[in-house]
């Protein structure tokens, strides 16, 4: 084991006996990451920080569930994803709305490689924010999370089909935003 485990090991036997100290730690150790993973899901840095919270309550409240398949972090990650979709299903006349219809990919590739090594994540996230937010959550638990299709119809209780029709709009809405940019002389860079 090495000293980081060992370290968070003992954070997690003092969180479980509900110590102050070691739920600041944790909270501490974790909170950077999991802000922005809260952040993908919303559509303000208060929002995420109110999810963010939520979030570690959640995690201290059921810590005791952590069996150590995944790492702490991973667990936590995923704590904090299921209170983002849980906010977004309780959001008030939110529904995510999905029209099957056909796409035109052809450059898919193209543009699909200028994302991954252009764009900084931040910047990306910023046309991710003007998506619906339907379409937010599913392209952020498939393509950032790496949720399966079948996984993401499971959380938000939608047929696996419409899952990927509202992912495959939410890849080609991305893709015209950055054509749209280009034809516009402006860049990320």
């Amino acid at each position: 084991m090495t000293e980081k485990e060992s370290d968070i090991e003992k954070i997690v036997t003092g969180c479980l006996q509900n110590d102050r100290l070691s739920q600041r730690q944790l909270y501490d150790r974790f909170a950077a990451d999991m802000f922005w993973v809260c952040r993908r899901y919303t559509d303000s840095v208060e929002e995420a920080e109110d999810i963010m919270m939520e979030g570690f309550m959640n995690v201290f409240k059921h810590l005791d569930t952590f069996r150590g398949e995944s790492s702490l972090k991973s667990w936590i990650s995923r704590v904090m994803i299921n209170v983002a979709i849980n906010h977004f299903r309780s959001s008030a006349g939110k529904r995510m709305e999905v029209s099957i219809e056909d796409m035109d990919l052809k450059e898919e590739g193209d543009v699909s490689e200028r994302i991954t090594t252009t764009l900084q994540v931040e910047q990306v996230m910023e046309l991710v924010r003007e998506m619906s937010k339907g379409m937010q959550v599913v392209f952020n638990l498939r393509a950032v999370d790496d949720c399966s299709f079948s996984d993401i119809a499971k959380i938000l209780n939608k047929s696996e089909n419409a899952v990927r029709n509202t992912y495959m709009r939410a890849r080609h809405f991305l893709m015209e935003r950055l054509r749209m940019d280009d034809v516009e002389g402006r860049t990320f860079e």
